[in-house]
């Protein structure tokens, strides 16, 4: 009687168990408008005008959300860990809706460093970690895939709906149009995340086994226990410093170039037949932006196949010998392959790290982990753009920029490749706890 109520019950668990791939549909959509913070160029120009602004006080907005939203993505792991992914990313989506509704009635700088750093900030870290992480769970089989697919929404989300944003603008006015887009991405994201449910402890796909080196030993192996790193076990580990600074280091380089390809297309190319220095520099855009989609799912794929260090070397090698062709291209046709192969190897580096983090620490508390993982992307982020203004000069340009963002991405690429020798040698991804 014993082992038939046993089956039953294992068969009604499995039965109910939600499809992996609706969970990964949901959490796509949740995440093609929750990458929205890329729309937020749009209306740069627009709110500059309207309320007498500088660009620059304007896009210190962006700044303070990109800081903001990973110290969020902390909490935000931890509580999803605790309470369940669906309940915090319900609530993030109502934040992140009512920052955006609430910047278009900003009318001073502070009230829009408030609704749009704070509040819409706050909103997404609520919802990008969780939505993230919750896939990597149901997927550990094909972690870079999953990541991959999810990334890839978060690319092509702000590239479809910047053109919307745009005619919204000009249609409705900067105020209506960000008070649209608040109500909008508050619905949708409350919609998705109605589907995304947690993945049952130490889920494995059915006929999937995790790779030997992956499976505990020893006391893990006898007590039940994965060997998951908690935050603390991980912040005491050395290996974590290693990679929030590769993290860092790579993300420099994307970011100099997201966050100013089109001042540094109209410098260094200008006007291209008919087509305006301004229009040429949007192009620029676009293809920096269609080529990082690109890269997304190319890693996702590549990732599962020869691992994270191999993926993470090669996208750093591209980055550092395109960073150096960019400083010569000053011909459009060359200009665009940089800026393609450039966007290409930008969009591994959100793909990779997810997985990696889950990987070395192990995924009992990824959620947490890789939040604070992220910091060493928003360090990047600080520092790339920092990068190509600092050092932009009238006598070179922006060629000190990218020379300097090539020699941090080599030395990102040889901390990698000693990581790598050790691991092997270790012949675990995880390192030795504290």
């Amino acid at each position: 009687m014993t082992s038939l109520t046993a089956v039953s019950g294992s068969n009604a668990a499995a039965k109910h168990e939600p499809n992996r791939y609706g969970v990964l549909s949901a959490a796509f959509v949740v995440m093609f408008f929750v990458a929205s913070i890329a729309l937020f160029s749009v209306f740069l120009n627009p709110l500059s005008e309207q309320h007498g602004w500088t660009p620059a006080e304007v896009s210190l907005s962006y700044s303070i959300f990109q800081t903001v939203m990973a110290v969020t993505g902390i909490f935000s792991g931890r509580i999803s860990d605790k309470f369940g992914p669906r309940t915090v990313m319900l609530v993030g989506g109502f934040v992140f809706g009512l920052g955006w509704f609430l910047t278009g009635i900003a009318d001073s700088l502070p009230m829009l460093y408030i609704c749009h750093g704070l509040i819409a900030a706050v909103g997404n870290g609520l919802v990008y970690n969780p939505a993230l992480t919750t896939a990597q769970r149901w997927f550990p089989d094909i972690r870079g895939k999953a990541s991959g697919i999810l990334l890839a929404a978060a690319a092509i989300g702000p590239a479809t709906l910047a053109p919307v944003a745009n005619a919204l603008s000009s249609a409705f006015g900067v105020s209506n149009a960000l008070k649209i887009l608040g109500v909008t991405f508050w619905v949708t994201i409350t919609l998705g995340s109605l589907f995304v449910h947690p993945a049952p402890a130490d889920y494995r796909p059915k006929g999937w086994e995790p790779p030997v080196a992956d499976k505990p030993t020893g006391i893990a192996a006898a007590t039940g226990d994965d060997g998951s790193f908690d935050f603390k076990a991980m912040l005491a580990s050395p290996r974590f410093y290693v990679l929030l600074a590769v993290y860092a280091m790579a993300a420099s380089s994307g970011t100099m170039l997201v966050g100013a390809v089109s001042s540094i297309s109209q410098e260094h190319v200008g006007a291209v037949g008919t087509m305006t220095a301004a229009a040429f520099g949007a192009m620029a855009v676009s293809i920096s932006t269609i080529s990082n989609f690109l890269g997304r799912l190319t890693f996702g794929a590549l990732y599962d196949k020869f691992g994270a260090f191999k993926c993470l070397s090669l996208m750093l090698m591209v980055t550092a010998l395109a960073m150096i062709a960019m400083s010569f291209a000053y011909n459009a046709v060359f200009f665009v392959i940089c800026v393609i192969v450039l966007g290409f190897a930008f969009g591994a580096l959100l793909v990779i790290y997810p997985p990696l983090t889950g990987e070395t620490f192990g995924t009992k508390h990824l959620g947490v982990n890789y939040g604070i993982m992220f910091l060493g992307y928003a360090l990047g982020a600080w520092i790339g753009p920092r990068l190509a203004t600092g050092l932009h000069s009238e006598a070179y340009g922006y060629r000190i920029a990218f020379y300097a963002a090539a020699g941090v991405t080599v030395f990102g690429l040889v901390i990698v490749l000693f990581l790598a020798a050790r691991v092997k040698k270790a012949g675990t991804m995880m390192p030795a706890k504290k």
